[in-house]
């Protein structure tokens, strides 16, 4: 279900067509709208009654009427629909307000009985003496990627003083309502003039309020004031703020991981158990695994305090440890390489120690088929990092049963990983020339072509970036107004809305073994 508005007051012709009838030619409109039978009439003044009637010029159904048929103003009291034959009924339940323009917005919410064909269409009346005509029109974006927030619930509501405005939108339902499109364009027609507060919701359950785990936007400067046609604004979207820190689920999975996820990143936390525990590193602050250094028993139980709040954690088992499973083994060898300075790195499925391993069953083949020894090291629980690096080819061997995990499970068969270093002139090399000078400090990211950051630097005139592997780049650039290092999301708490970024609006291809130069013109983006 979507809220879509339009500022039209006929009706648009479109099909959603779902079955095809043979004997005839295929009807693909949709229900029009038969003015002369229909009341109030579009657009009509000084209406007093209580029931819409709407005449079509064919026998209808209604699609999710009480989602799809959305009034602005909203109504304290949800409207009854009611459709029979060619005829659609709008019962309202409470007395309209004097001297307001309301609009009904149909999306998709009626269709022909046959084929099943819809439109998007708007119907317009006044109960006073004129159509109220002003507008606030505008853009919703996220406030870190620029995308258009597609689909967000623009929500408008009166200026008032009984509820505190960063309770607004958890607490009451919208008096106008609109929907940005996909590229977060929307538009607000029909209004009073007045001073009003303006939210964007992401409105997941379409329960017209915003929840805890939806993205919203709304004006630093808190209110909009309309009274000219038109009233244009922009909006930043973020996630909500980090609320208190809990435990939001544990998953255990044989023979001995464990993980846990917060709502939010704790500011401290601590573990125990009778068993002792290896912790790897994820990467991520709000999710931790650890590692049971034995196999588990059905009554174990975890002592936890998060933000000294103590607890007892009894996890739930996913599976039970099977003797049949194997100890797997992943690398990071792409196409037989590795990059000039990267390390072999071996990750197995489950925790190892230098206990379980057997130096000589762990050998270098060079390209004369003769073996060296190697030097390794153990990082984060499971992976095996090797420290020779060769540009010519050679091939790592590993025995069968050369490794064994802390849980006695021994690789079942030989392995041989083929690789070679690329030599040092395989990078390539970027130069950033900009042309602009901020009030504050920026940060520059580059990202690679899955959107990582590879390196960081602080914004100047000029920034280089070296040793970097050939491929596709974006520039990202976060003017760091808190002048805290990072990116600072928005606070409807603090009025304080996402921190600028900027993005280079091409493609920079990196090639190896060159040094590639762009302009980064900035001045169309101070503002």
């Amino acid at each position: 279900m979507k809220y879509t508005y339009l500022p039209i007051l006929f009706l648009l012709a479109g099909c959603a067509q779902i079955n095809v009838l043979s004997g005839g030619a295929k009807d693909e409109s949709a229900p029009v709208i038969d003015s002369a039978k229909t009341y109030p009439l579009n657009g009509q003044t000084n209406f007093s009654g209580n029931v819409v009637h709407l005449k079509f010029n064919e026998y209808i159904t209604l699609v999710k009427p009480n989602d799809n048929i959305l009034v602005t103003p909203r109504p304290t009291v949800a409207p009854t629909f009611d459709a029979h034959n060619k005829t659609l009924e709008i019962i309202f339940n409470e007395p309209l307000t004097d001297n307001t323009t309301y609009t009904i917005n149909f999306n998709h919410a009626v269709a022909d009985i046959t084929e099943r064909n819809d439109s998007i269409f708007q119907y317009v009346f006044s109960t006073g003496d004129y159509i109220d005509s002003l507008a606030i029109f505008g853009e919703v974006t996220d406030g870190f990627t620029n995308r258009g927030s597609e689909d967000f619930l623009i929500a408008l509501y009166p200026m008032q003083d009984e509820i505190q405005f960063d309770s607004i939108p958890y607490k009451l339902k919208p008096t106008y309502i609109a929907q940005a499109d996909a590229s977060g364009n929307f538009k607000l027609n029909y209004l009073k003039y007045g001073v009003y507060f303006l939210f964007a919701i992401e409105d997941k359950n379409k329960n017209l309020l915003l929840d805890n785990d939806e993205e919203f936007a709304f004006l630093p400067e808190r209110t909009v004031f309309v009274n000219s046609d038109q009233v244009r604004v922009f909006m930043k979207s973020f996630g909500r703020e980090s609320g208190e820190a809990k435990i939001e689920r544990t998953n255990f999975v044989a023979p001995g991981k464990l993980e846990i996820v917060f709502t939010a990143v704790p500011d401290s936390f601590a573990i125990s158990t009778s068993m002792d525990l290896l912790k790897e590193e994820t990467g991520d602050e709000d999710s931790l695994i650890y590692w049971l250094t034995t196999n588990p028993t059905p009554k174990m139980r975890f002592a936890v305090n998060v933000n000294g709040v103590q607890d007892t954690l009894k996890p739930l088992f996913k599976n039970s440890p099977d003797d049949t499973r194997q100890l797997l083994i992943q690398n990071n060898v792409t196409g037989g390489k590795l990059m000039p300075e990267q390390q072999l790195e071996l990750t197995f499925s489950e925790p190892i120690s230098r206990a379980g391993i057997k130096p000589e069953g762990i050998r270098l083949m060079q390209a004369d088929s003769t073996f060296t020894p190697v030097t390794f090291s153990i990082e984060n629980q499971r992976t095996l990092v090797i420290e020779e690096r060769s540009e010519k080819p050679v091939t790592l061997v590993i025995d069968s049963a050369a490794i064994t995990s802390i849980y006695g499970i021994a690789t079942s068969k030989p392995e041989s990983i083929p690789f070679q270093n690329e030599p040092l002139s395989f990078y390539g090399s970027l130069i950033v020339n900009t042309d602009s000078v901020f009030a504050v400090p920026g940060i520059v990211y580059l990202l690679n072509s899955e959107g990582y950051a590879v390196d960081t630097v602080a914004y100047a005139k000029q920034m280089k970036f070296e040793n970097l592997i050939p491929g596709d780049y974006q520039l990202r650039l976060v003017l760091d107004e808190d002048y805290n290092g990072v990116w600072t999301s928005g606070s409807l708490v603090n009025l304080r809305i996402p921190e600028k970024v900027i993005y280079f609006n091409e493609t920079i291809q990196v090639k190896s073994k060159w040094e590639k130069e762009v302009d980064w013109l900035l001045k169309s983006t101070e503002n």
